[in-house]
C-alpha cells in the first residue's frame, strides 16, 4: 500500500474513532439524562398518588384527569396505575390496563426504584410506593416510554448521520491536504527510479512548496547531478586510459610481430627487444600509476594509519628519486625543509613530493632550477614546488588535476599518462588537505602549493571527557 494512502486511512480512521466516540457518548448523556427526567417525574407523581389513597382511606386510586408525568418536552404522559395488597390482590386500577393487571410477584422491585416493564407490547417506565397508613400496600405508577425511545431513536439517526458526514469530510479534505504535502515526493520518487535505471539527466526541479521539500528535491538533485559528474568522469577516465594503455601495447605488439616476420642480425634483434622493453616499461608505468589512484581515490589509506612523518626527511628521499633525471636534464633542484613532522603515510608523501618535482623537471628548461619549500605553520605544513618552465594557464589550472589531461605548454618530449598531478590531488585530499596552482614570482614558472595537516583535525579528535 502507498505511503498517501496509508497515511489517508490513517487519519481517516483516527477522525472516524473520535466523531463515533464524542457522538455516541453525547447520545447516550442525552438518553441518561431524559430517562432521568422521566424517573424523577414518575417518582414525584407516585408518592402524590400514594398519599392521596393513604387520604382517602378506602384503598381506591384517585387518579386525576390531568395529565400524567412530564418527561423532558415530551409533554404530559398517559398514567397506568394500579393498587396492590400486600398478597399481590389488586384493589384498584386504570383503565388504561385494557386487560389482565400485571401479576404483582411478576413485577415486583424495591420501592422507589424505577424499572422497564411490557405491557400487551408497549414499554413502560414503572415505579412503585408504599401507601403510607396501608400495611402491605403498593401503588405501581407507570407511563409510555415510546416518546422517549422516539427521540433516542431520532438523535441516534442524526448522530450517525452527522458523522458519517463528518468522516466523509474529512476523508476528503485529508486526501487533498495529503495529496499536495506528497506530491513533492512521488516528483522525488520518480525522479529516483528513472536515475536508477540508467537517466542520470533527470531533474526534479521543484521551486515552490514546503521548504523542507524544496530543499530535499534541491540536495536530490545536486547529489544527480555530482553523480552525473562522476559517471562522466570514470567513462572518460576509462577512455583515455585504454588511449593510454593502447599505443604501448600497439608498438610492443609490431615490434614482436616484425621481430618473427624474418630473420634478423644480432644487433638488430637487440634494436627490436630494446623498443619492446622501452613499451612494456612504458605499460608498467602507467598501470602502476592507475593502481595507485584507484588506490588512493578508494579511501584505502586510511586516516588510522596515519603516523608523523618528517617532511624534510620524506623531502629528501623524493628528491633522490628523481635525482639520475634531474641529472640528465641538467636541472638543479635546491630543497628548503625544517623539521616539521606531518601527519600522513610516508610513502605516499614520498610519491607525492616525487610527482611533483618529476612534474617540475620535465616542464624544467635546460640548466634551470626547482625549489622544494616546506615550512610549518601551526596545525599546517605548506609544501610548495617551483619551477621555471612555462607555467600553467589560468584557465587550466584547475584541469590540471584530471586525469589524463594535458596541458597546453606541454612539449611533445615531455611523455607521461597525464596521471602524477591526478595522484598528487588525492593524495592531499587523502590526507585532509587541498593543493593548488599559480604563478611563479615575477608571473615566471609553476607553483604549486600543498597544505598538509601536522595533526588530525579537531572535528576527529576524540573528547578529553
Amino acid at each position: 500500500m502507498k505511503f498517501r494512502t496509508r497515511l489517508v486511512f490513517s487519519l481517516s480512521a483516527a477522525t472516524a474513532l473520535n466523531v463515533t466516540a464524542s457522538f455516541g457518548t453525547a447520545t447516550y448523556v442525552v438518553q441518561r439524562s431524559e430517562e432521568r427526567q422521566l424517573d424523577e417525574a414518575l417518582h414525584a407523581e407516585a408518592r402524590q398518588e400514594a398519599s392521596e389513597v393513604a387520604q382517602a382511606k378506602d384503598l381506591s386510586l384517585h387518579i386525576s384527569d390531568r395529565g400524567g408525568p412530564e418527561a423532558d418536552d415530551v409533554g404530559r404522559l398517559t398514567k397506568f396505575a394500579a393498587l396492590y395488597a400486600g398478597d399481590g390482590h389488586v384493589y384498584d386500577y386504570t383503565r388504561t390496563f385494557t386487560r389482565a393487571v400485571p401479576d404483582l410477584e411478576a413485577i415486583r422491585h424495591p420501592n422507589g426504584i424505577p424499572f422497564e416493564l411490557v405491557y400487551e407490547g408497549e414499554r413502560l417506565r414503572a415505579i412503585m410506593a408504599a401507601v403510607p397508613g396501608a400495611s402491605g400496600a403498593v401503588l405501581l405508577l407507570a407511563a409510555p416510554r415510546a416518546d422517549l425511545d422516539k427521540d433516542t431513536a431520532f438523535l441516534r439517526r442524526v448522530m450517525i448521520a452527522a458523522a458519517l458526514l463528518s468522516i466523509s469530510f474529512t476523508l476528503l479534505v485529508t486526501w487533498r491536504v495529503v495529496r499536495e504535502l506528497t506530491r513533492g515526493h512521488e516528483a522525488i520518487a520518480g525522479v529516483a527510479r528513472r536515475v536508477a535505471a540508467g537517466d542520470i539527466q533527470a531533474r526534479i526541479g521543484i521551486t515552490d512548496g514546503d521548504d523542507e521539500v524544496v530543499q530535499l528535491a534541491r540536495d536530490v538533485d545536486n547529489m544527480v547531478k555530482r553523480l552525473a559528474m562522476l559517471v562522466e568522469s570514470q567513462q572518460r577516465f576509462v577512455a583515455h586510459a585504454a588511449h593510454e594503455l593502447r599505443s604501448p601495447l600497439t608498438s610492443l605488439y609490431g615490434e614482436l610481430q616484425l621481430a618473427l616476420r624474418r630473420s634478423r642480425s644480432a644487433d638488430e634483434y637487440k634494436a627490436s627487444i630494446e623498443e619492446a622493453l622501452d613499451s612494456t616499461r612504458r605499460l608498467k608505468a602507467l598501470t602502476e600509476d592507475l593502481l595507485a589512484l584507484a588506490r588512493i581515490g578508494s579511501g584505502s589509506t586510511r586516516e588510522s594509519r596515519h603516523t608523523p612523518c618528517e617532511v624534510k626527511e620524506v623531502a629528501a628521499n623524493a628528491a633522490a628519486w628523481v635525482a639520475r633525471e634531474a641529472l640528465r636534464r641538467k636541472v638543479d633542484i635546491a630543497i628548503d625543509a625544517d623539521g616539521s613532522l606531518v601527519l600522513g603515510h610516508a610513502f605516499e608523501l614520498e610519491r607525492l613530493i616525487r610527482n611533483l618535482l618529476d612534474n617540475a623537471i620535465r616542464h624544467s628548461p635546460e640548466g634551470g632550477r626547482i625549489y622544494l619549500e616546506a615550512k610549518g605553520d601551526g596545525d599546517n605544513v605548506e609544501l610548495s614546488v617551483l619551477d621555471e618552465g612555462p607555467g600553467v594557464p589560468s584557465d587550466e589550472r584547475e584541469r590540471v588535476f584530471e586525469p589524463f589531461y594535458r596541458a597546453s605548454t606541454e612539449l611533445p618530449r615531455d611523455g607521461g599518462a597525464g596521471l602524477g598531478l591526478a595522484i598528487v590531488r588525492e593524495i592531499v585530499r587523502s590526507h585532509g588537505g587541498d593543493i593548488r596552482v599559480s604563478a611563479g614570482p615575477n608571473g615566471k614558472g609553476a607553483l604549486f602549493r600543498a597544505t598538509l595537516l601536522t595533526r588530525p583535525p579537531k572535528s576527529n579528535r576524540p573528547s578529553s571527557a
